[in-house]
């Protein structure tokens, strides 16, 4: 467990905050720590804490679900965060090619519209 703590937490300092490891002053002492919590818990897993973490499986969704609420699949990425993924390994076949589609509807208020949205803005003005 220990160097899996030591691995997630390298990943967290180098990719996602851009830090090289030997910069971090109190790498040790944050690490014991981290250490000795996940001991703590794995010792003591009762748990009465509500989770704040939700999960929305967004590739379980079907395309028109997913395009009527505007969520973006989770495989939808760029090359920087794929290579910086510690799930980017071939036997894990994270990556799901989708040709997607970009849809607007695009409609233009009348003149009438404009109108009563400027008198509202003048009214709500005084």
């Amino acid at each position: 467990m220990i160097e899996q703590v030591e691995e997630v937490m390298k990943f967290a300092v180098e990719k996602e905050a851009g830090v090289k490891v030997d910069q971090v002053e109190n790498w040790e002492e944050i690490h014991r720590d981290i250490v000795s919590k996940l001991e703590a818990l794995k010792n003591a897993p009762q748990l009465t804490e509500t989770p704040l973490i939700y999960h929305v499986d967004v590739a379980a969704m079907y395309p028109n679900i997913i395009l009527t609420n505007r969520l973006q699949p989770t495989a939808i990425v760029d090359e920087q965060i794929c290579s910086g993924c510690v799930f980017n390994q071939p036997e894990n076949q994270c990556q799901r090619k989708l040709d997607w589609e970009w849809r607007v509807d695009y409609l233009p208020i009348s003149k009438g519209e404009y109108d009563r949205a400027i008198e509202q803005l003048e009214i709500e003005r005084k």
